[in-house]
């Protein structure tokens, strides 16, 4: 073959579909190349049968035969003494138009039926990974791509089993952790859920757009969720250590699974455990079984659910990547806290609530005492380890939905809701008789909402004045606008003055 059409067959894209037809095909074919003198190109599918011929599958090596100058191309296939000749038009017509000539003039009866039977139950599995997949790729929520990727195990439309349960691998503990899982929970949901499946023939979209919604969680992903499998002492035998050690899905028969995880789901003898893994790393482990209707895992599906599995962990890394770039933007870097934007959107949010509910809440400004001289004496190491031992003081003290931010240099802001003057001011002073046991004095400042102004920066003024009080009067100390000042000391004891 001349050297250009070489380097044409290596760069060509061979789509999905092809692969999977000469995969299926089942019987090797013989790939003829015919070529005018002098021809320097060939279409499109042409170039992608020569490329699958250099990648095994039914495809053998390219033979390659010389026409007449000016003699159009063709592509011949053969196997067992039958030829088919295919032109142009006949490559460009598409997948099921060439399964059915193969299948017609190329194979004997008994060789067609097998792999017309073969790519019938490939073509519809095929569709459905395009949709899932496609599903995947517009999601935004980790949580909703578990969800779609579960139903691709799950789905009549896709791979049908009766139940797939997803756990999630925490780095940190090395373990796996139920996450998300969809079946019925035993044999009376299973066969409500036959029922339904009878009377309401739901699209493959249907069913995702049900997921997505967020259908309610179900007693089996209940179930899940309170499993947990320790991956550091797994037996020999291991069925999840196993699949993760593994390059593909794996099918077990076994009457007693030595997974304990897999044991406590109890499923039938024959079972499929595959790791979801992204360059090696493990992401999290599927476990999916016919436990209610007793059907065989078929082998051919396994190739199906590795590609939705290395689809999801790629479409996975993507969303961790967005989401670690919004938590960016949303966050201070140092100390993991809210940022000034972050802190003024949720606190319109809150002011919106509170007038809606008619309740009040309090801004808090606070300050380092004394932080330029730490800085100054010893340097900004220490400096940077002040602002996140305050930062993880206020994530500890306050309740879960107070409202704390870093405005940046030494200045923290909290809003505190559903609360009252006085609260206000025995919040604050926790807070600082809580830094003051760790050797870190505070000033304080406070304004309370709503109020006659209802412009917020009157209120950032108001708390601002206050802290600029609180500092002026001797710092340590906390001062809320219409309060008197109340001043830290450890324990929490307060001393009105």
């Amino acid at each position: 073959m001349l050297p250009e059409l070489v380097q044409r067959v290596r760069g060509v894209a061979v789509p999905p579909y092809l692969r999977a037809l000469f995969r299926r095909l089942g019987v090797p074919v013989q790939l003829i190349v015919e070529l005018p003198m002098g021809a320097t190109s060939l279409p499109a599918m042409a170039l992608q049968l020569c490329n699958l011929a250099g990648h095994g599958a039914a495809l053998g090596e390219v033979q390659v035969l010389e026409l007449p100058e000016g003699a159009t191309p063709r592509v011949r296939l053969e196997h067992a003494g039958r030829s088919l000749v295919l032109g142009a038009e006949d490559l460009a017509a598409g997948n099921v138009p060439l399964a059915l000539r193969i299948a017609q003039e190329l194979l004997d009866p008994a060789e067609a039926a097998e792999a017309l039977e073969r790519f019938a139950r490939e073509a519809p599995r095929q569709d459905a990974l395009r949709r899932l997949t496609r599903a995947m790729l517009e999601t935004s929520s980790i949580e909703r791509l578990r969800q779609i990727t579960l139903l691709g195990m799950t789905s009549s439309a896709a791979l049908g089993l009766d139940r797939a349960a997803l756990f999630v691998y925490d780095e940190e503990a090395r373990a796996l952790v139920g996450n998300s899982a969809i079946g019925p929970f035993d044999a009376a949901e299973a066969d409500k859920q036959r029922e339904v499946l009878a009377l309401h023939d739901r699209s493959l979209e249907a069913l995702i757009g049900e997921q997505i919604a967020g259908a309610d969680e179900s007693r089996f992903e209940e179930f899940v969720r309170s499993l947990e499998c320790d991956l550091s002492g797994a037996a020999d035998g291991d069925e999840i250590a196993a699949a993760l050690a593994a390059s593909a899905p794996l099918v077990f028969t076994r009457a007693t699974p030595v997974s304990p995880v897999i044991a406590a789901l109890a499923p039938p003898e024959e079972f499929l455990v595959s790791a979801i893994k992204l360059r090696g790393r493990p992401l999290g482990v599927v476990v999916a079984d016919n436990r209610y209707s007793g059907a065989p895992l078929e082998r051919e599906a396994l190739g199906f659910i590795g590609f939705l599995l290395d689809a999801a962990a790629l479409v996975l890394e993507n969303l961790r990547l967005l989401e670690s770039v919004e938590t960016l933007a949303r966050h201070d870097g140092l100390t993991g806290l809210f940022n000034r934007r972050e802190f003024e959107t949720r606190m319109q949010e809150e002011q919106s609530r509170a007038q809606r509910l008619g309740s009040q809440c309090a801004l808090l400004l606070l300050d380092l005492d004394h932080f330029k001289a730490l800085n100054r004496d010893q340097g900004h190491r220490a400096g940077d380890e002040l602002l996140q031992s305050v930062g993880v003081l206020l994530r500890s003290t306050l309740r879960a939905h107070d409202i704390v931010a870093r405005f940046g240099g030494d200045e923290f802001a909290v809003l505190v809701t559903d609360t009252s003057a006085e609260q206000a001011v025995a919040i604050a002073t926790r807070i600082g008789a809580q830094a003051l046991e760790q050797g870190i004095s505070l000033s304080i400042g406070g304004s309370l909402w709503p109020r006659d102004n209802e412009d917020t920066s009157v209120l950032f003024a108001e708390a601002d004045a206050c802290l600029y009080a609180a500092k002026r009067d001797g710092r340590g100390r906390v001062h809320v606008e219409g309060v008197a000042v109340a001043v830290f000391t450890p324990g929490d004891a307060v001393t009105e003055v």
